[in-house]
């Protein structure tokens, strides 16, 4: 049986000849245009810009860091990116869709790599991992950062923080027996409205992205089976009924995924394959899953995926000879006729036996100005993306 339809993504791109170190992060900045930034061999961080289908070429910033950075867009045309200097504080740099600022230190005391995300437009919230195991957090408004506050908890690990798009910022830490918690920053109160445990067993590092959909959004974890597992936030009142019980995605994984919304309510994710290196993708049209499809490459660690404002995103990989390359995607194809996102049938495979398990539905697909979508069939998917709250 051939799959009516399947995820096609552009050839790799290279980025430039300069070597990179960690996980890189990458951020929208305007239709077709996206800035990134990894961190050097040196301690420094280079950025680069891509436009749709080249990139411009590396820049190192004069910086000195311990950490991987953390690039975020404002929601005003600027990207801000931050990494841990190497003196415990926070070094940030911001793109104003031209250039680079100079780099800017803010005082700090922080024991892992920020994660920052937009706050409200110009507004830009940065936490990571204090030395005593808290939530260390500063608020950009714009034009000044104001002073690191901390919360007490208890984390192993360096959060993930993602705007919700509705007016807040949700943080996500592992903590000790590698359950989950979640935190929400609203900025009409300036106040975090306190941590809750969504369970799960994992290790790393979380990777929480917004679905740009009335506050929705998933945080996804690496388990200690290599598999990817998410838990989704319906934007509702701030209690635990209000996340999914964590829903594995599959797969055998190097790190955790590389998650972003191409459009709203749909997520594309990227993760690199742990018996090949390969880049692989998941892809979410807003009721299903398409199951891990494998694009190619070879990488390290995770990519990092933004979104282009076409429908489609870019992944940026880390090669094993630290030279980073692009790829992007998703596009479908049925027949020889091409459609943008919304994909509802095509195979899921397995990364770890590189083997089909099965179709979404038996038969029938049509393209349109919308995507692939389902005619007939049994569907046979994940539940992650369902509102069944945990009981």
């Amino acid at each position: 049986m051939i799959p009516s339809a399947q995820a096609v993504w552009g050839g790799f791109v290279s980025t430039g000849a300069a070597t990179g170190v960690g996980n890189p992060s990458c951020a929208f900045v305007s239709t077709d245009h996206v800035v990134c930034a990894v961190r050097t061999g040196k301690a420094a961080i280079m950025v680069n810009e891509f436009n749709g289908s080249t990139w411009a070429g590396w820049k190192i910033l004069a910086t000195s860091v311990t950490s991987d950075p953390s690039c975020t867009s404002e929601g005003a045309g600027k990207v801000i990116c931050a990494a841990t200097a190497t003196t415990g504080n926070m070094q940030v740099s911001i793109f104003n869709g031209t250039a680079w600022s100079a780099t800017a230190t803010v005082a700090a005391a922080l024991f892992s790599a920020p994660s920052c995300a937009e706050l409200a437009a110009g507004h830009v919230l940065c936490a990571a991992r204090s030395a005593t195991g808290g939530l260390t957090w500063s608020v950009y408004n714009g034009t000044a950062w104001s002073a690191f506050a901390n919360l007490v908890t208890t984390a192993v690990s360096a959060p993930s923080c993602t705007t919700d798009n509705n007016g807040g910022v949700i943080c996500a830490i592992y903590t000790v027996k590698g359950f989950t918690l979640v935190n929400r920053y609203v900025a009409a109160t300036g106040k975090w409205l306190g941590f809750l445990n969504i369970g799960g067993t994992a290790g790393g590092e979380p990777d929480c992205t917004s679905m740009n959909s009335a506050g929705n959004l998933v945080c996804f974890a690496k388990a200690y089976t290599s598999g990817i597992y998410g838990s989704r936030f319906n934007g509702k009142a701030w209690s635990l009924g209000d996340w999914t019980v964590y829903a594995g995605l599959g797969g055998g994984v190097n790190d955790n995924a590389s998650c972003t919304s191409h459009i709203t309510n749909e997520l594309v994710c990227g993760v690199i394959g742990v018996l090949d290196g390969a880049l692989y993708a998941n892809v979410y049209n807003g009721a299903l899953w398409s199951g891990w499809g494998k694009v190619g490459g070879t990488g390290v660690g995770s990519p990092a995926c933004a979104p282009l404002g076409t429908g489609q995103v870019v992944c940026l990989v880390m090669g094993p000879s630290n030279k980073l390359s692009s790829t992007v995607g998703p596009k479908f194809m049925r027949d020889g006729h091409s459609c943008l996102s919304r994909l509802t049938l095509i195979l899921i495979p397995e990364l770890e036996t590189g083997t089909n398990l099965a179709y979404f539905a038996r038969s029938g697909t049509r393209c349109s100005r919308r995507g692939i979508a389902a005619v007939g069939g049994e569907v046979k998917v994940p539940t992650l993306m369902s509102q069944e709250a945990r009981g």
